[in-house]
C-alpha cells in the first residue's frame, strides 16, 4: 500500500512539471474570486453568484489552497468563455444525499477547467469512504448516489483536475474538442468496494486525454454511444480498474449504437480487473468502428485483453447506460465490429488473485459465459456470432501468467474468413501466434 501511495505521488508530481501551457489564448477581460466561510458554513451560494456573475468572457477563481463547504449542488449551464481556476480544495458534505443528479453541471461553449499544479491544491474531495463501506451485503452501491461533474462544451478544456474519494462516477463528457491532461482520480479503498467509480465516461466527439493518472474501481474510461475521434494516452490506470472500455453498447435495442475512431496508447495498466475491454449487449444493434489499443503494459491485470457481445450488468438500474432489459434478452442482433487492433501488449496476467472486490454473483459477473478459466488468459474474444466481428487483428502480443505457465485464449467466432490478419488460431487453448 506504502508503495502504491509512493508511485502515485511521484507519477502525479513528474506530470505536473511535465505540463503543457494553455492550448490557446482566450480573452477574458471579467473576474470573480470566491470567498470561503472557512470552513464554518456552506459555500455552495457563494460559488453559484460567482458563477451567475462570471458566466461569460470571465475567469472564476477558487483562492490558492483555500477550503470552500460544497454542500449543495452547483448547475452553471449558460456558461460561455469561462476559466474555472481551481486553486482550492472542495469538500462535498460528509453525510448522505440521494439524488442521483451530478453535483456540478458545467455546461456551454468554450470553458476550461484549471487545476492546479501544486499536488496539494486543487482536489474536489468527495468523502466516498462512508457510501462505500455503508454498501448493503450483495449490494452494488447504494441507490441514488450522485454524480460528481457533468462537462458539457465545445473547444473546451480540463487540466489538473483532481478527485478524492470519488462517491461514484467522475466525470462525464459531452460536446465536442474537449483535452484532458494531467487528471488525478484516486478511489483507493481502505475499506468496502468502490463501486461505479468510473473515471471519464465519454459521450463527445475529438476528445484527447492524457498524461493523467486514473486509481478507481470501475472503467478508467469508458467511451459510449455518439463518440467519435477519441485519443486516450500516456496515462497510468489501476487500482480495481476496468480498464480502456468501448460500451457498454446496445442496451436499448430500438437505438443504433455508433462510437468509431478511437485509439488508446501507451498506457501503463496496473492491478487492474481489464486492460482493453470492449463490451455490447446481446440483442443490440450498431456499429463499433476503427479502434485501437497500443503499447500498452498490463501488470497482474485479470483480463488483458477482451472482448464480449453479450455484456450482463449485474448493477441496479442507476447503473445503466440505456433502457433496454437486462435479462432474458433475445439473441437476434449484435453490435457489429470492425476494424479492431491490439499491438504491443506486455505483462503479465493476475493468475494467482484474480478479479476484484466487485463480485456479489455466483457465477461472478466477469466470469459469466466463460467456464473453466484458468487465469491464463491473455486474450478473450467472444464474438456473438461468426459475422459480428470483421477485420480483427492482433500483433506483438507478448503476456504471460504469473504462473508462468503457457499464456492461453478464449476465442469464439472471429473467423478466419472476415478476420484474415487475426495473428492466431481462433479456438481456445494455448495462445499461439502465427
Amino acid at each position: 500500500m506504502l508503495f502504491t501511495r509512493i508511485s502515485i505521488c511521484l507519477c502525479l508530481s513528474s506530470l505536473a512539471l511535465g505540463a503543457p501551457s494553455s492550448k490557446r489564448s482566450t480573452e477574458r477581460p471579467h473576474r470573480c474570486v470566491i470567498p470561503s466561510s472557512n470552513g464554518t458554513a456552506n459555500d455552495s451560494p457563494a460559488v453559484a453568484q460567482a458563477f451567475a456573475k462570471c458566466a461569460s468572457d470571465s475567469v472564476i477563481v477558487f483562492q490558492d489552497g483555500v477550503d470552500y463547504n460544497i454542500f449543495t449542488p452547483i448547475a452553471a449551464t449558460n456558461l460561455s468563455n469561462v476559466e474555472i481556476k481551481m486553486s482550492g480544495n472542495l469538500h462535498l458534505p460528509q453525510k448522505y444525499y440521494r439524488d442521483g443528479s451530478y453535483w456540478f453541471k458545467l455546461k456551454g461553449p468554450n470553458i476550461d477547467y484549471t487545476g492546479s499544479a501544486n499536488v496539494n491544491h486543487g482536489w474536489i474531495n468527495s468523502y466516498g469512504q462512508a457510501w462505500w463501506d455503508a454498501n448493503p451485503v450483495n449490494g452494488t452501491g447504494i441507490d441514488s448516489r450522485p454524480h460528481l461533474m457533468s462537462f458539457q462544451t465545445t473547444d473546451g478544456s480540463l487540466k489538473y483536475f483532481k478527485s478524492r474519494k470519488p462517491i461514484a462516477w467522475n466525470v462525464q463528457l459531452q460536446g465536442d474538442n474537449i483535452t484532458v491532461s494531467h487528471a488525478f482520480i484516486d478511489a483507493e479503498s481502505t475499506g468496502s468496494f468502490p463501486f461505479n467509480t468510473d473515471g471519464f465516461d465519454v459521450t463527445a466527439t475529438n476528445v484527447h486525454i492524457s498524461d493523467s493518472v486514473i486509481y478507481n474501481g470501475d472503467d478508467a474510461i469508458a467511451v459510449q454511444s455518439g463518440s467519435h475521434n477519441v485519443v486516450f494516452e500516456r496515462n497510468t490506470i489501476g487500482y480495481q480498474s476496468h480498464g480502456m472500455s468501448i460500451g457498454s453498447l446496445g442496451q436499448t435495442q430500438s437505438e443504433f449504437a455508433n462510437v468509431s475512431n478511437i485509439h488508446f496508447e501507451d498506457v501503463t495498466v496496473i492491478d487492474a480487473v481489464y486492460g482493453s475491454r470492449f463490451k455490447s449487449w446481446m440483442g443490440g444493434q450498431g456499429i463499433a468502428k476503427n479502434i485501437t489499443w497500443k503499447n500498452i503494459r498490463v501488470y497482474n491485470v485479470t483480463f488483458p485483453i477482451f472482448v464480449t457481445q453479450s455484456y450482463t450488468n449485474q448493477g441496479s438500474s442507476q447503473t445503466q447506460l440505456g433502457n433496454g432489459v437486462t435479462s432474458g434478452r433475445v439473441n437476434n442482433a449484435s453490435v457489429m465490429m470492425e476494424d479492431f487492433v491490439w499491438s504491443d501488449f506486455t505483462g503479465t496476467v493476475n493468475s494467482w488473485r484474480p478479479g476484484d472486490g466487485s463480485c456479489v454473483t455466483d457465477p461472478c459477473w466477469y466470469d459469466v459465459g466463460l467456464p473453466d478459466l484458468k487465469h491464463t488468459e491473455a486474450v478473450i474474444i467472444e464474438c456473438n456470432t461468426n459475422s459480428s466481428c470483421k477485420n480483427f487483428e492482433l500483433k506483438n502480443i507478448e503476456i504471460i501468467p504469473q504462473t508462468m505457465a503457457e499464456p492461453t485464449v478464449v476465442c469464439i467466432n472471429a473467423t478466419a474468413t472476415l478476420n484474415p490478419d487475426l495473428g492466431f488460431d481462433c479456438r481456445n487453448g494455448t495462445f499461439s501466434p502465427n
